[in-house]
C-alpha cells in the first residue's frame, strides 16, 4: 500500500509521518489490495490542523477528516472514522450476499 503525507501551509515533520504511518497499520491490515493508496493531507489555517485522509482501493474511496490544534491528535481521529466506514461497507456487502443467497 502507498501511503502519501502532503501539508499545506505547513511542512509534515518525521515524528508526525513516523507515528501516520504506525497508527495507519491498523488499515492496512484490513485492505488486501496492494495497489490501494491514501493521503494524508494536514492543512494549517488560523492555528488550526485539518487532517483530511483518503483512501482509493478497488473501486472504493474512503474519506475522513478531523480539525484541532494538533495535526497528532488528527491522526488518531481519522483512521477510526474510515475504520468505521469500512466496517459498515462491509457489513451492507455481507448483509446483501445473505439476501441473495436465501432465494
Amino acid at each position: 500500500m502507498k501511503i502519501e503525507i502532503f501539508g499545506k501551509n505547513y511542512t509534515p515533520s518525521d515524528s508526525l509521518k513516523a507515528i501516520t504511518e504506525k497508527k495507519f497499520a491498523k488499515v492496512t491490515r484490513r485492505v488486501e489490495d496492494e495497489n490501494a493508496e491514501a493521503k494524508f493531507t494536514v492543512t494549517l489555517e488560523n492555528g488550526d490542523y485539518t487532517t483530511d485522509l483518503t483512501l482509493s482501493t478497488r473501486g472504493m474511496t474512503y474519506r475522513a477528516s478531523a480539525q484541532s490544534d494538533s495535526p497528532f491528535d488528527n491522526v488518531d481521529i481519522v483512521i477510526p472514522r474510515l475504520l468505521g466506514q469500512m466496517r459498515k461497507q462491509k457489513d451492507i456487502r455481507e448483509n446483501q450476499m445473505k439476501g441473495t443467497d436465501e432465494n
